[in-house]
């Protein structure tokens, strides 16, 4: 059933009941015109709603209940035990037909003149009680599926009560988690494992189906645009048609909520700006009525909505010079831009390409603010547009704000969290590929021929009261921002990727502009999410990856024509530095050094539970205690590789030079002006690959990162 009939018939339903109480006690009070007033709310809103839906019946019986009723109001008509039998009557009919919309059915035709009849002055109250309809036996010609068919039930509940039921589901996931560590850190217990595991199974249907009760359909978004559209375009003396693609998809009901007013924003743009009147859309050969297309589509735990129109497109040149009449950019920050930023100078604010100042647009206010908000919930916007042919803006959206990605990151010993839509890579400052420099009070990096400005956490928390920060000793964290500006976080550590559940903080801490919201880690405690995009904004970023390539965002001179080639960056147990294609690398482990055997021809390891063949112990001595392993598949074997520390991903050119004869390796790379070997692995398989793979009676317990 339409998600909007199935909300008319609960809404039916719920009124019924609540209107026959109201009607019995209106007859024992006729004084009682709060009980009326409630009384005629009900018939007039049914009346309404059935001629959206073009129920006539259901409208005709409404009406004329409404009609009977609006006379008691008026003081017309004293109401009488005939004129409450009559209204229950239709009420009951009403209820009746309910059930066969929901059943997907139509109620037998007939009777409705009766019921009517009764309302009339005068009648009496026997004929009334005949006209009653009586609910059919079995035995009776009735509706089928009225009888038969299961039908969906449904109530209507207060966001704020889900809201709570979702809070309690969260804090048992987080009980849960808390006791799965304790069970690991205790060791296997057959007898709570199993219980455990089936405990875990129903809580993550109950959290599935409690997410769901909050989802909402699209289409609920979509149905309030056409109206929008309509009083628009008939203002602005233009003719425009709606097309929705993708109302089936479901989001959160605060995140529709949230989104509501940027495409409002939006459209008032399209309509406004992009899309011409009919004379001048004839003259360029297009139709009269301009389109204004929605299109949504599911990928992941993300929405991606677009937004186009088949109007004029946007005046890029006209937009740079309003960019430079305001002053946001100098003519030479504007002609380094490429065509991508300057259409994004659309989101600046103060900027608009209006003649006039109207009750539409031209105040420059709308689009900055369409930026702001979709940035606020996790998300993104971007914009392409074509000259004469129309303009399209892309979102993209979190399924709902209560359940987030989120990278765990550690400052001055407290846990935050990062939403995982900004990151953009981690490195570690201490990499011999990360350069670190000062430009005045800026502190700078330089990772992969790209120079961008970095803050630190702790400063970010602290302010003026921090104290400096070792920044080779940090953890470089790349965000990049909706604008694709990309500056770096130093955080002390970082420890994992985790769905978080987030939870709305007082508006006190919000003002701070440093957190976006609250969550709770597996053992209860509490952790705040950093609110990246503001972040950027109270520490200057912003500011400073605008300022051109002659500053800070330098593009180094690369060679572009050059293939690369993505490798994993690694220390032997010789301490040399060498390299291995990524592709080839399936994961990083940890294991102890008693999972190694060395003895007999050929060296082992095993990890979960699995034996493989082990490569790379011969270049020195093993650790003592947990040794590190890149585990390396050609897709048909696996080997293991033991390593002293892997230290970063970086890309090479694919044209490798000449290895020195050393059949270890398939060439050398330079890396900021080092020579990197980069192993042969086609080699390591042919000599080690096939490994026996079996399951060790006494496997050694091994913890993979």
């Amino acid at each position: 059933m339409d998600d909007l009939l199935a909300d008319f018939v609960a809404e039916t339903r719920e009124m019924l009941d609540a209107s026959s109480e109201e009607i019995v006690a209106w007859e024992a009070d006729p004084s009682d015109k709060a009980r009326l007033d409630t009384i005629f709310r009900f018939v007039h809103t049914v009346k309404g709603n059935c001629g959206f839906f073009d129920f006539p019946r259901l409208e005709r019986l409404s009406h004329a209940a409404e009609d009977a009723l609006a006379e008691c109001r008026a003081g017309r008509r004293a109401p009488d035990r005939a004129l409450v039998s009559a209204v229950l009557a239709i009420m009951d009919r009403i209820g009746q037909m309910n059930d066969t919309i929901e059943a997907g059915e139509e109620y037998p035709v007939g009777g409705d003149d009766a019921l009517i009849a009764a309302l009339e002055p005068g009648a009496a109250s026997t004929d009334a009680e005949e006209a009653r309809p009586v609910a059919p036996r079995d035995d009776e010609d009735a509706p089928r599926n009225a009888r038969t068919a299961p039908v969906q039930r449904s109530i209507r509940l207060p966001v704020d009560l889900l809201d709570e039921v979702m809070k309690g589901v969260s804090d048992m996931v987080l009980a849960r988690n808390d006791l799965a560590r304790r069970l690991r850190e205790a060791g296997e217990q057959p007898t709570i494992d199993g219980p455990f595991e089936r405990l875990s199974a129903i809580l993550a249907d109950v959290r599935s189906a409690t997410t769901r009760m909050r989802m909402q359909r699209l289409e609920h978004l979509f149905g309030s645009l056409p109206r929008l559209v309509r009083d628009l375009a008939h203002e602005l003396g233009k003719e425009v048609a709606v097309e929705f693609e993708g109302g089936d998809v479901e989001l959160d009901r605060e995140m529709l909520e949230m989104v509501r007013d940027p495409l409002t924003h939006i459209i008032r743009n399209a309509i406004d700006h992009g899309i011409e009147p009919p004379d001048k859309r004839r003259a360029t050969g297009k139709r009269d009525a301009g389109l204004l297309k929605f299109v949504a589509r599911q990928s992941g735990n993300r929405i991606s909505l677009a937004i186009s129109d088949d109007g004029r497109g946007i005046d890029i040149a006209r937009l740079e010079a309003k960019a430079a009449a305001a002053g946001v950019y100098t003519r030479a920050e504007l002609e380094r831009m490429d065509e991508r930023k300057k259409r994004l100078l659309i989101f600046e604010p103060g900027l608009s390409t209006a003649d006039a100042v109207s009750s539409v647009s031209g105040r420059g206010v709308g689009m900055d603010v369409v930026r702001a908000n979709i940035e606020k919930v996790g998300g993104s916007i971007d914009v392409f547009s074509q000259p004469g042919e129309g303009t399209t803006f892309y979102l993209q959206l979190p399924l709902t704000l209560s359940i987030m990605p989120a990278l765990t990151v550690e400052s001055h010993g407290q846990l935050y969290a990062l939403p995982r839509s900004y990151i953009e890579e981690i490195v570690f400052a201490r990499s011999r590929d990360v350069e670190l420099a000062r430009a005045g009070e800026r502190q700078l990096m330089t990772f992969r021929q790209r120079r961008v400005p970095c803050i630190a956490l702790a400063h970010v928390l602290a302010g003026s009261e921090a104290q400096p920060v070792p920044w080779r000793d940090t953890t470089l964290v790349l965000i990049r921002l909706a604008t694709d500006e990309i500056f770096a976080l130093a955080v002390d550590r970082v420890h994992d990727h985790e769905d978080v559940v987030v939870k709305p903080i007082p508006p006190a801490i919000m003002d701070t502009g440093i957190y976006a919201g609250t969550t709770l880690l597996d053992d209860g405690r509490p952790m705040m999410l950093l609110d990246v995009p503001n972040i950027a904004s109270d520490c200057g970023m912003l500011d400073d990856l605008r300022a051109g390539p002659e500053s800070l965002v330098e593009e180094a001179s690369a060679e572009p024509d050059k293939p690369r080639v993505p490798v994993m960056l690694f220390t032997g147990l010789d301490q040399r530095r060498r390299a291995v294609r990524l592709d080839l690398v399936q994961r990083i482990d940890t294991v102890e050094r008693e999972a190694i055997d060395l003895e007999g021809a050929r060296a082992q390891v095993v990890i979960e539970d699995r034996l493989f063949a082990l490569v790379g112990h011969d270049s020195g001595a093993l650790p003592e205690g947990r040794c590190r392993l890149l585990r390396l598949s050609d897709g048909e074997s696996e080997i293991a590789m033991i390593v002293a520390e892997v230290l970063d991903a970086a890309e090479i050119d694919q044209d490798l030079h000449a290895d020195g004869g050393d059949p270890r390796y398939a060439g050398v790379a330079l890396l900021s002006g080092r020579p990197v070997p980069v192993l042969d692995v086609h080699r390591l398989f042919a000599a080690h690959g096939n490994p026996v793979c079996v399951e060790p009676a006494t496997a050694h317990k091994v913890n993979a990162l």
